[in-house]
């Protein structure tokens, strides 16, 4: 038996070289601690297709759920639907929430490219990622106001609830500025700005109308859903305000060093 470690010959009963004092390895020992590291090699790389498996099917599932159920039952009938939502639906509010977001800011993109015709670049972060986490924000800040009016009309309602109950109402927006945006790829350009000025009423149909679906009928006392509108559209406005100010200002900077070349 050959030491590993400095290849003299050894006593094939051997346990140490008589050489260099090295433990020896017999062929049997090192064919099985090879076949042992194989293995565990073997289910290691197994766990990790499985993990990522289960991730594609976790996917799968949240996809259908979202698609034909949450999506059909909202289109089918939004205020219905509001009111079935409980906070097991938090996934599927959140995924029309950002789906609005990004498709708001992706039409406007597109839509400008069209216009500029090639001879002004379109910034595309600008454009479509700023304002896409500026409406993120917007969201998630209304849904809290909504919250407010919501206990102070002394409804029981979660901030899950209410921003799934939303999520209901934005997936008709969204769905409609999903169809501008592909009428925009195909240079559909008046047809596809009467769909987004659509899209924008239906976003503030929306916003109110989640303000009646937090009102719960068998609960009395607090205050009463006509002043609830009223902050909720007061808030509308000002949030509205300043998150697109900075929006616009942004954006018209990116555009002057675009156009400038800076």
């Amino acid at each position: 038996m050959h030491c590993t470690q400095c290849g003299s010959l050894n006593e094939a009963e051997a346990r140490f070289c008589a050489e260099c004092g090295t433990k020896l390895v017999s062929g049997i020992q090192q064919s099985q601690q090879q076949a042992n590291h194989e293995q565990a090699a073997t289910v290691e790389t197994a766990a990790t297709a499985g993990g990522s498996n289960e991730y594609v099917e976790k996917g799968k599932v949240i996809s259908r759920q979202f698609f034909f159920a949450f999506a059909k039952e909202a289109l089918k009938g939004p205020m219905v639907a509001s009111r079935k939502v409980t906070g097991a639906d938090m996934i599927n509010g959140i995924i029309a929430h950002v789906l609005f977001a990004l498709l708001l800011p992706l039409f406007s993109y597109f839509t400008a490219k069209n216009f500029s015709s090639g001879f002004i670049t379109i910034p595309f972060g600008a454009t479509v990622v700023q304002p896409f986490i500026y409406l993120l924000i917007y969201l998630a800040i209304y849904t809290a106001v909504v919250f407010g009016v919501a206990k102070l009309m002394k409804s029981n309602v979660t901030f899950v609830e209410v921003m799934s109950r939303f999520g209901v109402f934005n997936v008709l927006p969204a769905a409609v500025l999903l169809v501008a945006v592909i009428f925009s790829l195909i240079s559909a350009t008046a047809f596809s700005m009467f769909l987004f000025g659509v899209a924008l009423l239906l976003f503030v149909a929306s916003s109110l109308a989640v303000i009646f679906s937090v009102k719960e009928d068998n609960v009395s006392g607090g205050i009463d859903v006509y002043y609830g509108l009223i902050i909720a559209n007061i808030a509308l406005v000002i949030i509205f305000a300043i998150i697109g100010d900075s929006i616009v200002g942004n954006l018209i900077d990116d555009l002057e060093n675009s156009f400038y070349g800076f």
